[in-house]
């Protein structure tokens, strides 16, 4: 840019005004193919590059979250600052983009139905039929 750019010097505000960009890393349901590794990995080299790294966990299996999962099963549990029991990945994560996570970095399929059913318990469904779809995927 040469300077009588109405743009010079102002890198970093256009990077700020661009659009959020989502990256999914996936692999199905086997575990330790290193998906956790190479997200933290991907957001690493990313934060390297000026850019702001958010990373979150969503895992399909029905527990609430993994601090009553056998550890032979799931692998260690990781444990945010602000008390959340989560799947190891979140250390990773933190550890590879410098960033703390919360208990809303990991969400599991097992979180979302239970936000449901308290919905429905507490009436705020209105009596109305509970499904899958909308019901489960607004959530």
């Amino acid at each position: 840019m040469n300077a009588g750019s109405p743009f010079s010097g102002q890198q970093s505000r256009i990077h700020s005004r661009t659009a959020t960009k989502h990256i999914f890393v996936s692999g199905g349901v086997v575990s330790s193919l290193g998906k956790g590794l190479t997200a933290s990995s991907l957001g690493q080299l990313l934060t390297a590059r000026g850019l702001r790294v958010t990373m979150q966990k969503l895992d399909p299996y029905l527990n609430v979250d993994p601090g009553t999962m056998s550890p032979y099963q799931h692998g260690e549990v990781f444990v945010t600052d602000d008390g959340a029991e989560t799947d190891l990945d979140l250390g990773h994560y933190e550890r590879f983009t410098d960033e703390n996570l919360s208990r809303a970095s990991n969400v599991t399929t097992g979180q979302v139905y239970s936000a449901v059913i308290a919905k429905e318990r507490r009436g705020d469904y209105l009596g109305g039929t509970i499904q899958v779809i909308p019901h489960i995927t607004n959530e």
